[in-house]
């Protein structure tokens, strides 16, 4: 009898109302009564949330809206002395060095070709580089040393998304331009007005990966590598939400920990889910280390890597031969002149082929010089002078920052060494 009751119940929510006081006098006398009232209140609720539309959220930032009415942009504000410097946090030693060093030779030859146009008054600008490698707690500290001791004009962040997060609050705090590597869609959804970011987003990476991946391939076992960090963490949610919104199956997600160093383990993992393909979302060295040990695994599988896995060892390993081909997410404008310049400029000087970070840097420094001859040695008066940044064609693509500071240019999805 109960069962018949719970099943009328839940085949015709919409007679829940007329039915309720009769099943409420029946079932308090029986032992399924509070069973069949809890499932009476759940019917009666979903059929209320099915019949109204989604509620509108309490608040909205409007992204093009966001904005500095705050001081500072008098004459007296100006920061002193005939050297401007421009202060830039990257990974000077461990795992990470080699892309902190291609980050800091983009951005001294930025600093090189902007001193063949000398500054008004005789100014000059001039590159301060401080380490963000070791624990938490350093590079907040490094930081402020760039803004408090430095007196660095604007600041520029690696492709690491908590030092990115960092530079935020102390951006935020102190009223300095921060120019941003890392993909980490979060930073620009908080409404501050000094942070901007370069790189396509993890949220438009993974967007753009979904599409080709289900809906243009029409695959359905995906292995998604992650490492075990905040962007690893950040990207690969963004990915796992992408899917979900295509209503696709979940990737099969593998961590890896570069610290442990359980390549073979790793790679067994993705093998036995059988992937049509696998993404990275991991960096260089974690990258290389799992293609080395993957290389049958992998052979004539698609690999799309997230723009943080694009830096050296990786690059170059993967430019000798994979089997398979990598894919990777890069503003339309990629290709331009200014790209093909920086990129043969690049290989000349290094025998390597430029990371997608080292043409973000090279950017990052001219586009703060732009802002200093226009704006003068003022944080607040180039802030403003960065928000106009509009169809900026530079070594890593267009550059248009919209009112929250993300970079709004197009992006597509390309195979890497085209």
């Amino acid at each position: 009898m109960a069962t018949r009751q719970i099943q009328t119940i839940m085949s015709s929510t919409a007679r829940t109302k007329v039915a309720g006081s009769a099943i409420f006098s029946t079932c308090v006398k029986s032992n399924v009564g509070v069973a069949l009232l809890g499932i009476l209140a759940f019917a009666c609720h979903a059929a209320a949330q099915e019949a109204s539309p989604p509620p509108k959220p309490y608040a909205a930032i409007d992204r093009q809206a966001i904005n500095y009415s705050g001081p500072d942009r008098e004459v007296t504000r100006d920061l002193p002395g005939q050297e401007i410097k421009i202060g830039i946090l990257i990974p000077l030693q461990g795992v990470r060095k080699a892309e902190g060093q291609a980050i800091l030779q983009a951005a001294q030859w930025a600093i090189e070709d902007e001193s063949a146009s000398p500054l008004p008054e005789g100014r000059r600008l001039a590159l301060v580089a401080r380490d963000e490698t070791g624990l938490w707690g350093r590079a907040s500290s490094e930081l402020a040393r760039l803004v408090v001791d430095d007196n660095a004009v604007a600041l520029v962040t690696s492709t690491n998304g908590s030092a990115a997060h960092l530079a935020e609050q102390v951006g935020n705090r102190l009223g300095v331009p921060v120019l941003a590597l890392s993909t980490d869609s979060s930073t620009t959804q908080i409404n501050i007005p000094w942070f901007f970011r370069l790189a396509p987003d993890d949220a438009e990476q993974a967007r753009v990966f979904a599409e080709d991946l289900y809906r243009r391939r029409g695959f359905e076992r995906i292995a998604l590598v992650t490492e075990r960090d905040h962007d690893g963490r950040v990207g690969g949610e963004e990915f796992e939400k992408a899917a979900q919104r295509l209503q696709m199956p979940a990737p099969t997600r593998v961590e890896v920990d570069l610290a442990r160093g359980d390549w073979d383990q790793v790679s067994a993992k993705i093998a036995e889910s059988q992937p049509q393909a696998v993404i990275l979302w991991i960096g260089p060295e974690a990258a290389a280390r799992l293609l080395e040990h993957s290389e049958s695994h992998l052979s004539g599988t698609p690999v799309y890597a997230c723009r943080k896995a694009l830096s050296e060892p990786f690059l170059s390993l993967a430019a000798q031969d994979t089997g398979g081909s990598i894919w990777l997410v890069a503003p339309s404008g990629e290709r331009s002149t200014a790209r093909r310049e920086f990129s043969q400029r690049y290989r000349t000087r290094t025998g390597y082929a430029p990371s997608p970070a080292a043409a973000e840097a090279y950017d990052a420094v001219r586009l703060i010089a732009a802002g200093v001859r226009r704006a003068g040695p003022n944080r607040a008066r180039l802030r403003d002078e960065l928000v106009k940044v509009s169809a900026f064609s530079g070594a890593s693509g267009i550059i248009s920052f919209d009112g929250a500071g993300n970079n709004q240019a197009d992006v597509a999805l390309v195979k890497l060494g085209e």
